[in-house]
């Protein structure tokens, strides 16, 4: 009867664990004051937060690996655009040069120290001529000038964002630290029939990720959309993968989210769920929704049906890292605010 309670209180923790938010809270309960029953459900609790820490740590590593990459580029970029300056100052300084060595800097004493009127021409044209350039040089100084403190204020923010993501990944370590060494203590107090439990709670967890990885979509092949319903909407469609299900229906819960998007750098990449992201494709990635959480998207008349993939965003006053195709499908390419309703789907 015992073994029969265990097992029913184990899989209504497995079964919270597939809808519970991706960071669950650390114990504060003393380990020497739980029971043995106790200490097999934390013990799975602890699995699932371990499970959840690493996952999010596989999407904060990608994103530094992906923001060093932008900040070498930009220092490139950076590096073009003062150059680009210091070659219109310089063209600018040796016109300078050249006037100086003709005796005078005086429009006026050049003109008047025309021979005829042969070259009186020729001496305002030359003027002319130099005047242009000189123009041309200093607007190309300016552009070149505001070329590089652009770049230079991108290459900061960069710098900035790679400093709270290692900032954020040392925090995720000293959780991911402290719930191993708590696993490890509540183990080393569990019956084999618990230890079992929980290696078959791990053998789930390495399965679900290679399902995620087996069902990802080559970087490298298109991903067609295709028409969908989700009631009570049916008088309108929303727009799904070709391989997703076309029937849902919302669950009466919904949010006004910040969305902004990721692609490019990321194409190719593996997410936190194990899945290879494809920028062509219709998903998102959140902070605290479970992995395989469906969301209906709408901003203005567009309206998208995407699935929860990955870890992030991770920069403060966002909500969800959409794929490059579904923040154009929703049509924007910077921050946007979007509704948001969870769905399920409709057999």
């Amino acid at each position: 009867m015992q073994r029969k309670i265990l097992t029913a209180i184990v899989v209504a923790v497995l079964a919270t664990c597939l809808t519970a938010p991706a960071i669950a809270q650390p114990s504060t309960e003393s380990t020497a004051a739980i029971t043995v029953d106790d200490a097999a459900q934390q013990a799975i609790a602890l699995e699932t937060q371990i499970e959840d820490l690493q996952a999010e740590q596989i999407a904060i590593e990608e994103r530094i690996s992906v923001t060093n990459i932008r900040i070498f580029r930009q220092q490139e970029v950076l590096t073009a655009s003062r150059q680009r300056l210091e070659d219109a100052q310089a063209a600018y300084e040796e016109r300078l040069v050249r006037l100086y060595k003709s005796g005078s800097t005086d429009p006026i004493t050049i003109l008047l120290g025309a021979e005829s009127f042969s070259d009186f021409y020729t001496r305002l044209f030359m003027l002319t001529r130099i005047a242009r350039h000189d123009r041309e040089a200093y607007l190309d100084a300016t552009v070149a000038k505001a070329a590089a403190e652009y770049e230079a204020a991108l290459l900061d923010d960069l710098k900035v964002q790679d400093v709270e993501l290692r900032q954020i990944k040392e925090q995720r370590l000293t959780e991911l630290e402290r719930a191993f060494q708590e696993q490890k203590l509540i183990v080393a107090r569990l019956s084999k029939q618990e230890r079992d439990l929980l290696a078959q709670q791990r053998a789930q967890n390495a399965l679900t990720r290679r399902q995620w990885e087996d069902s990802s979509i080559p970087p490298d092949q298109v991903v067609p959309l295709l028409p969908a319903i989700v009631e009570p909407y049916t008088d309108v469609t929303f727009l799904v993968a070709d391989y997703q299900p076309k029937k849902y229906r919302t669950t009466g819960k919904e949010m006004n989210a910040v969305c902004s998007w990721y692609g490019n750098e990321f194409h190719g990449r593996r997410t936190a769920s194990g899945q290879i992201f494809n920028q062509n494709d219709l998903t998102c990635a959140s902070r605290t929704l479970s992995f395989g959480t469906r969301l209906a998207l709408t901003r203005g008349d567009r309206r998208i049906v995407v699935v929860v993939n990955d870890r992030g965003p991770f920069i403060s006053g966002r909500d969800l890292d959409l794929s490059r195709e579904a923040a154009r499908q929703l049509g924007f390419s910077g921050v946007e605010t979007v509704r948001a309703e969870y769905v399920e789907t409709v057999d």
